[in-house]
């Protein structure tokens, strides 16, 4: 390591995740490959926490861009109406379904997902006159203050820091570690009946101005919503008058298939925000809101850099791109090869509790079999998972982990990622899940690399 690696190491924050878990100086990238700095190429799986969305790299992306700077056209436009916002604002549109698209108005954001969160959240509380907002257990919208109190658990709940808006929480739905104990029908029947009860007179919820959801939880575990419950929490938004907020920053833009994680459910949410997988690697945020809850005063949600032409023409080509080459079809029939080979491998580990997701966003369940936990699923393991993603990366493989326990291992690789490299994937995955097991049935100190 040079002397500026060193110092630039030495000066970064404490707040920094990746770059310590993941100890690698990446220096080139196509696809969905990444080459560090000692010359060895990794499949990545992680792909910017998967806002990669059609890859490192990739030349409609850089076309676009390159093109947008070389026209002349002014690159930040506030919210003027440019050529460039304009093609953008019809791409959107075009991907949103119909009756939502009919409805729409579309604000734009400052560059993250959760400043759109916080839009979308503030947005809810003018239009209703509500302060409380609901979300679901294991929903994570973002690090600002608004988007931390409307996510569930963790470390953003437990910083020092004053936390507003006030949230309620409903149960999410799920068959390994349902959270009344009861898989399956029953698990799903019982998460409705807890929507539906929003809307009664002693529900504990006074005056809500939204319900927010990730109808694929990302942060919280990979875990698809029952569409049974994603219309319960659609009926209880109609009933308390409140927006149903569709948080589809990670889940969004084709990630799980179609367009949006909450068309699995056969429902059209109020609000729709977006951000990620949108610019794949551009940054962009937007939020779509119905017209009768867009009621902003003019200047009330601003942001000097949500008129980027750049991002404006990549989120174009990304639209454009996925339209041109059946991407969800794609997306639907890698997912599988990618969701069969990671079941086999779990087939063959007991430290395996669960594979689950939708398309390409997938997630490993790694579990303790020998510790104790009550009702039938094994113990969550996430130092098993922490080893088993550090050696992942010795086999040449980057991942996430995740879950709340923070043991599930999650993959997010580009959209475009072709079968040699899912091949070579759940290769380095299984080499890895082997190599941890081997280590704790030797009674050896795991091997964890860290910078």
């Amino acid at each position: 390591m040079t002397a500026s690696q060193l110092s630039s190491t030495a000066r970064e924050s404490a707040a920094s995740t990746y770059s310590r878990r993941l100890p690698i100086r990446p220096v080139e990238a196509r696809g969905s490959r990444v080459r560090a700095d000692d010359g060895r190429w990794y499949v990545d799986c992680l792909a910017a926490a998967g806002a990669m969305s059609l890859g490192w790299n990739h030349p409609v992306i850089s076309e676009a861009v390159m093109k947008t700077v070389s026209s002349g056209e002014p690159l930040l436009s506030l919210d003027f109406h440019t050529p460039a916002r304009e093609r953008f604002v019809e791409d959107l549109l075009s991907i949103l379904p119909v009756g939502l698209a009919a409805d729409a108005s579309i604000h734009l954001c400052s560059p993250s997902g959760a400043s759109a969160v916080e839009a979308a959240l503030m947005l809810a509380e003018v239009a209703t006159g509500g302060r409380e907002h609901v979300g679901v257990q294991g929903g994570f919208h973002g690090c600002t203050r608004a988007a931390r109190a409307a996510s569930s658990g963790g470390g953003l709940r437990q910083q020092p820091v004053v936390l507003s808006p006030h949230t309620s929480f409903l149960p999410y739905p799920q068959d390994y570690r349902s959270p009344f104990g009861v898989a399956g029908e029953q698990g799903v029947e019982l998460a409705v009946a807890a929507a539906d009860a929003l809307a009664r007179p002693h529900s504990g919820v006074t005056a809500p101005a939204s319900l927010i959801a990730e109808f694929m939880l990302g942060e919280g575990g990979v875990i698809p919503a029952p569409p049974r419950w994603g219309q319960a929490l659609r009926r209880a938004a109609s009933t308390l008058g409140v927006p149903l907020i569709a948080d589809e920053v990670q889940a969004g833009v084709y990630r799980t298939g179609p367009a949006w994680a909450f068309q699995h459910c056969g429902i059209e949410p109020d609000m729709v925000v977006i951000s990620k997988g949108l610019g794949s690697g551009i940054p962009i945020a937007v939020l779509v809101v119905r017209k009768e809850f867009d009621v902003w005063e003019p200047g009330a949600f601003t942001g000097t850099f949500r008129g980027n032409a750049m991002a404006f023409a990549a989120a174009s080509a990304v639209i454009r791109f996925a339209r041109e080459n059946d991407l969800p079809g794609q997306v639907a029939v890698r997912g599988r090869l990618f969701l069969d080979g990671l079941n086999a491998i779990a087939a063959q580990s007991e430290l395996v509790g669960e594979v689950r997701g939708a398309g390409l966003m997938l997630g490993v369940e790694i579990v303790d079999p020998d510790q104790p936990w009550p009702g039938d699923a094994a113990a969550p393991a996430p130092e098993l998972a922490g080893q088993i993603q550090s050696a992942c990366l010795q086999h040449g493989l980057i991942v996430e982990t995740g879950g709340q326990y923070g043991n599930v291992v999650r993959f997010l690789p580009p959209l475009t990622i072709e079968e040699a490299d899912i091949a070579a994937a759940l290769n380095a995955f299984d080499s890895a899940l082997g190599a941890v097991a081997r280590t704790r049935s030797a009674g050896e100190p795991a091997l964890v690399v860290s910078r």
